[in-house]
């Protein structure tokens, strides 16, 4: 008997590599979900908002490469999905969407939750369509899934209600992906070139973003053997560890005193996996030579002077061989002992005294966390202050690092380590977050009680939007309605079935985030943190500081 669409759909996925789909049953996906039931290839995790399905879709995607997948219905459920599915597009994660739609007689009547997918999805799919003839099914599926793949995007198919349910006379067609660009190598002569501009440079760095995270060992020896200083993207946080004494941190507003220096005072800067976007932070005068193994991101944001199309890891392998071989010079030991200076100065700032009584220095919390977190723990973080100490005083080592990067949501912590548990159930799971992100989505702590996937959340609450506040007085605007009232959120984690702890005191950190990461089971570590920390970029500007100085004597004067 022929194949239902449905059943051609998850042939498809399975073939594909999908191991689960995240999302909410409903009226117009039931026909889907009824044969995934009966499919047990293919797991169907129920979360409690869509949002978070695809935020936890991209993340599983980003974490693996894998195609991740969610589901929602017509109207509502579908446009849940929508800021997941950005955050995919953004930091080019490969997923598929896949929605239901009202019955064929009702399209184009304004029916009841009605809502003009394609048009929805138009911006933000790459791939995206709406199956209406069941004979499409096989193509159309194999299509989706194989342009997430292969251009790293996000893909939508969408069905009318009873279109799961009708028969294919097609044969299952799906095919293989030999994606040849991910291990393109350049050309010797261009190899050479490049070599020839490190050879002849006297200040070279490196730039490197999360398109460079699977190239780890090949980065460190070519920065090792060309004496060359390693900065890092914020998503790309994690392509060497923070140890290595070439490292510099991070750059731009969230980044590290060092990596400025040193990007300032470089005559080559060599970008790998990175199309990083914010021109003020890279070099005036110096060099670019850009490695990316798609030829339309090179030169996108920024002019350069060399380009190398091919993928990260061969490609440094490739570079390396004809780099030649030096010691640390004047520049290194500068930006080094800067470094140093930098480390200490972050440490002593962690871990300044306080009275037992005065809420928690957040930096201590992201500095302790580094300490006992398992060197391979994986560390999903929102946006907001927390990722601003997160981004500083977590060293990493062999962690992972999953961000919201290029979209910045809020809410995005929690759903991402979940998403980390799923793949990587050996390795401990930690979401540190805010209060203001964490409420966004703390719903779906159910979710990772009620399947047994025990994450550990650590909830920095100041109780406030902190980094709105931040921004408003860098501006030269008093602070407004960024003020939060809280619930305790120790008592909802037991009562969601989990444990919970409050913290208050400074001396109370490391023994209670110990206790929370040694529990079989979810946790909620919620630890009040002084609301008057700021979030300080690593320069100031003096238009940054007279902004702030204005903010503070308009509240002062309660105008």
């Amino acid at each position: 008997m022929a194949k239902t669409v449905a059943e051609v759909l998850w042939d498809v996925l399975a073939f594909h590599g999908v191991e689960q789909v995240f999302g909410i049953p409903g009226d117009s996906i039931d026909l889907l979900l009824e044969s995934l039931h009966r499919d047990r290839r293919i797991r169907f995790v129920q979360v409690r908002h869509e949002e978070a399905g695809a935020f936890m879709a991209s993340a599983y995607a980003k974490k693996t490469g894998k195609l991740g997948v969610c589901m929602g219905t017509a109207g509502p459920g579908a446009i849940h999905l929508l800021n997941g599915l950005y955050d995919a597009k953004l930091d080019h994660a490969p997923v598929l969407a896949i929605t239901g739609q009202v019955g064929l007689p009702y399209l184009g009547t304004d029916f009841f939750q009605e809502v003009d997918l394609l048009s929805l999805f138009g911006n933000v799919a790459l791939y995206n369509y709406q199956v209406i003839d069941p004979n499409q099914i096989s193509v159309m599926a194999d299509l989706a899934c194989r342009q997430s793949l292969v251009k790293r995007g996000v893909t939508h198919l969408s069905f009318p209600f009873e279109v799961p349910r009708m028969r294919t006379k097609n044969p299952v067609r799906h095919y293989s992906i030999v994606n040849h660009a991910r291990d393109s190598v350049p050309t010797d002569d261009v190899l050479k070139e490049a070599a020839d501009r490190i050879n002849a440079s006297e200040r070279p760095v490196m730039l490197a973003g999360r398109g460079a995270l699977g190239a780890r060992s090949e980065l460190v020896k070519l920065a090792e053997r060309a004496s060359m200083p390693v900065i890092y993207t914020l998503p790309g946080k994690g392509v060497i560890a923070d140890e290595h004494p070439l490292t510099m941190g991070g750059l731009g507003l969230l980044g590290a005193k060092p990596a400025h220096t040193a990007m300032e005072h470089a005559d080559l800067c060599l970008l790998v996996g990175t199309n990083y976007p914010y021109l003020e932070f890279l070099p005036d005068k110096a060099d670019i030579i850009q490695i990316d193994w798609e030829a339309s991101q090179i030169g996108r944001r920024h002019l350069v002077d060399l380009g190398l199309v091919g993928s990260a890891e061969p490609t440094l392998k490739a570079l390396t061989e004809h780099v030649t071989a030096r010691g640390p010079s004047a520049f290194v030991d500068r930006v080094t002992k800067e470094r140093r200076a930098w480390l200490e100065a972050l440490s002593e700032r962690a871990y300044a005294k306080r009275p037992a009584a005065s809420p928690v220095n957040p930096q201590m919390v992201a500095s302790s966390l580094s300490n006992l977190a398992d060197h391979d723990a994986n560390i999903a973080v929102d946006v907001g202050n927390v990722l601003v100490w997160m981004a500083r005083n977590f060293r990493i080592k062999d962690h992972g690092w999953l961000v919201s990067a290029w979209l910045g949501s809020m809410g995005f912590g929690l759903p991402a380590a979940i998403a980390a548990k799923i793949a990587e159930p050996e390795r401990q799971s930690i979401a540190v977050v805010g209060d203001g992100g964490f409420a966004m989505t703390m719903a779906d702590f159910v979710t990772s009680i009620k399947y047994g996937w025990p994450v550990t959340v650590v909830l920095l609450n100041n109780g406030r939007l902190g980094m709105i506040k931040f921004e408003q007085e860098v501006h030269g605007m008093p602070e407004f309605a960024t003020s939060l009232d809280n619930p305790d959120f120790a008592a909802y984690a037991e009562a969601a079935g989990g444990r919970g702890y409050s913290v208050r005191r400074p001396d109370e950190v490391e023994d209670t985030l110990k206790e929370a990461l040694a529990s079989d089971t979810s946790t909620i570590v919620d630890i009040y943190v002084d609301p008057e920390e700021k979030p300080l970029p690593p320069r100031i500007s003096f238009d940054q500081a007279a902004g702030y100085a204005e903010a503070l004597f308009r509240e002062t004067l309660g105008v």
